[in-house]
């Protein structure tokens, strides 16, 4: 019996044997190939069906690289090379350039991240208890302002510190950190910077941008430390600092209300699934154009807390909802972090950032800073400590909604996506309120 345990672990440790998808490497290997040669050839059409064989393609190639690396594992291996490694092997030429604008059009030409965003929310809503969805919604708010006031104070000081200037350094460092990304951070401080304080919004963006960039790296670097140090003790630092995904530190409060389900229904609810994501994200899109000051998103994440807290929805909705968003979440987030860094992320700005120490360490402390005050301030009201560090501290210095995703893969808290949509919205825009004033006084 023993040896017959030991020719099975040989056949499983055997790298031909291992699989990706479902499917024996060799095979995949090979159905990989005639995409890459492609590539290389330039003679990939940008289309839906190519974008898709790229992007998860290589997304399951580096997620099981990753995650077959002892100890590199533990970290989130795999989820790291997938936001990583495409835009460095783009940068030194080993991938060709056309696999970014390749990635950029799939991602957001093809609106193939509105798919999987409106899955997300809708599906991951629809899973929680009622009663968590509307304590987590009420209570985030309080350690989310209280982030947004000390980490900006914390960086000031820092700054005056270090000789940059106490003002400075909140305008150029803290502020596009807390802004939530570069559409919707970056892009619009520049042109208020611009307004109020003269020259053009090009010479702030160039200064803006890369601590974007960089603070994102850190925050799914920051999000797979907090994982890996929850699963070693759930009570590391204080009693309550890892809830497993589960916000709340109360007593039975359970963050799933459904159950698994068969594989022979898997097919009927991925269909219900869709339909349900894609109903409420179009019911969303016509809100949004009607009270344009809402995003569609933000439309979405009402529409269906609404429909939960209300159940309107019978339980096969839900069911089918929860089972597309286990779909998307376990099959297509590769390829999601892929795309995300292939068009996004530039390497260039990094290295401006890197060549001046004083300058990067400003930025690993201030998302260190706010990762401990939202941490700290959701467990003194009743948050787990990990929770509340993700839900308000590093989904406000990520890049927004794709920086949501990659750190939640990091930190394999993917259920917890609709409280950092309301952190990034909300958070970046009492963000560019506030440098608005800071930067005309």
């Amino acid at each position: 019996m023993g040896s017959e345990n030991v020719v099975n672990t040989k056949r499983k440790n055997n790298i031909f044997n291992q699989e990706i998808y479902g499917i024996k490497l060799p095979i995949y290997l090979l159905l990989l190939v005639p995409a890459i040669v492609g590539l290389y050839l330039d003679v990939v059409p940008s289309s839906l069906i190519t974008g898709f064989m790229i992007t998860m393609g290589l997304g399951g190639l580096f997620m099981w690289m990753g995650d077959s690396i002892p100890k590199f594992s533990d970290f989130g291996g795999g989820t790291i090379l997938c936001i990583f490694l495409p835009s460095l092997l783009i940068y030194i030429g080993i991938l060709p350039e056309v696999t970014a604008e390749l990635a950029a059009d799939f991602y957001s030409g093809f609106g193939f991240s509105n798919l999987i965003v409106a899955g997300l929310i809708v599906g991951s809503i629809l899973g929680i208890k009622k009663e968590v969805l509307i304590n987590v919604a009420l209570k985030m708010l309080i350690p989310l302002l209280t982030t947004i006031l000390l980490a900006a104070l914390a960086g000031g000081l820092l700054g005056q510190l270090f000789g940059i200037g106490f003002k400075q350094t909140i305008l150029m460092i803290v502020a596009p950190i807390m802004a939530s990304g570069i559409t919707t951070g970056a892009i619009p401080l520049s042109e208020i910077y611009a307004d109020n304080m003269g020259g053009l919004p090009v010479d702030y963006f160039d200064i803006l941008a890369p601590a974007v960039i960089v603070s994102n790296i850190i925050c799914i670097l920051l999000a797979s430390v907090l994982n890996y140090l929850g699963k070693k003790n759930k009570n590391m630092f204080v009693k309550g600092f890892s809830g497993e995904g589960n916000p709340l530190r109360k007593k039975d409060a359970g963050f799933k209300t459904t159950k698994d389900t068969s594989m022979l229904e898997s097919l009927r609810n991925i269909g219900i699934g869709m339909m349900v994501a894609g109903g409420l994200y179009m019911a969303g899109m016509l809100l949004s154009e009607l009270v344009p000051a809402l995003h569609t998103f933000v439309w979405i994440i009402i529409l269906t807390a609404i429909l939960k807290v209300w159940n309107i929805f019978p339980e096969y909705i839900t069911v089918g909802a929860e089972v597309w968003f286990n779909f998307i979440s376990k099959l297509w987030i590769p390829a999601i972090l892929v795309a995300i860094s292939a068009s996004l992320i530039d390497i260039d700005r990094i290295l401006q950032i890197i060549t001046d120490p004083s300058h990067i360490f400003l930025i690993v402390t201030i998302v260190v800073i706010i990762s401990i005050i939202a941490g700290l301030a959701g467990w003194l009201i009743g948050f787990h400590f990990i929770e509340s560090s993700i839900i308000s501290g590093l989904s406000l210095a990520d890049m927004g909604g794709s920086g949501d995703v990659a750190v939640l893969k990091a930190s394999d808290r993917m259920q917890l996506y609709p409280f950092l949509q309301v952190t990034t919205r909300i958070g970046g825009v009492l963000t560019i309120l506030v440098m608005s004033f800071l930067s005309a006084t």
